[in-house]
């Protein structure tokens, strides 16, 4: 069973802020969380999700002053359970050495859904898949010109690199990307086939389908993160630790299929 993922939001603040930094020392890449509307037990997640990716990005290339992103957490009333589950994406960005970063975003779940989320195991993988957009995985590839809507073909070099290896696809010239799903699925994740239903055929060194892939558009059972993912990062400007992914595939996410329906939330129930 599998639940499609929403997560690209473009959720960009009326004032996106657009600066430059000057050059000197690599700066350190850190996520600082706040939350609204959740309990201590809820937070708990978020800061599992938050270090995950911290042990992953650990800065910037040479020359980029930033130092991470400020990520606002929200449980709020949304529609109801089993509707749209959440939203989240980057709200001001900064421009550095030629690459657009996301400096601030916000991540927003529905109250009646969160719960359900953390009983069958879920929650946190979720929030890591949600906070990779807020950093700009999908949402800032057309801006720093590593992928072109509606091609379904992510050219960006290290992720590229990565997935030939990974993922035995030697000749490969770029990564296939999501083209179904709707909004807020197509252009802005790995490709999967059936909405997360099929197997690609494409599986790693450890015999791991892509539609197992924590960054596609659907989320299967047991889920990895893949070192292409993580290099994915480098081409958006920063400096990874590749040797933290893969990850083991050990997350038992029981889900219901839910279809994508645009940017900025998690999508409603597909009809049976």
């Amino acid at each position: 069973m599998n639940k499609s993922l929403l997560s690209l939001a473009r959720r960009w603040s009326a004032g996106v802020a657009l600066g430059a930094a000057a050059l000197t020392a690599q700066a350190s890449f850190t996520i600082t969380l706040s939350y609204t509307g959740l309990t201590l037990a809820q937070q708990s997640h978020f800061s599992a999700a938050a270090s995950f990716w911290q042990s992953v990005i650990t800065g910037y290339k040479p020359g980029v002053t930033f130092t991470g992103v400020a990520i606002s957490a929200t449980g709020s009333v949304i529609d109801g359970v089993g509707g749209i589950l959440g939203s989240a994406g980057p709200d001001s960005l900064a421009l550095s050495q030629g690459t657009l970063y996301a400096l601030t975003g916000s991540m927003d779940f529905d109250t009646a859904d969160i719960d359900n989320l953390i009983g069958n195991g879920s929650f946190s993988a979720v929030i890591r898949h949600e906070i990779a957009h807020v950093i700009g995985f999908g949402t800032l590839w057309t801006d720093n010109g590593l992928y072109t809507n509606g091609t379904g073909q992510y050219t960006g070099a290290n992720a590229l690199a990565s997935y030939k290896t990974e993922f035995s696809k030697p000749l490969a010239t770029f990564v296939p990307v999501e083209l179904g799903g709707g909004a807020g699925t197509a252009n802005g994740h790995w490709n999967e086939v059936d909405n997360g239903g099929g197997l690609t055929g494409i599986v790693d060194g450890q015999g791991r389908d892509m539609r197992l892939e924590l960054m596609t558009g659907w989320l299967n059972t047991p889920t990895f993160v893949s070192r292409m993912t993580a290099a994915q990062f480098q081409d958006l400007g920063y400096a990874v630790n590749l040797l933290a992914v893969p990850e083991p595939g050990s997350w038992a996410l029981l889900l219901a299929a839910l279809p994508l329906a645009g940017f900025a939330a998690w999508r409603r129930r597909r009809p049976a």
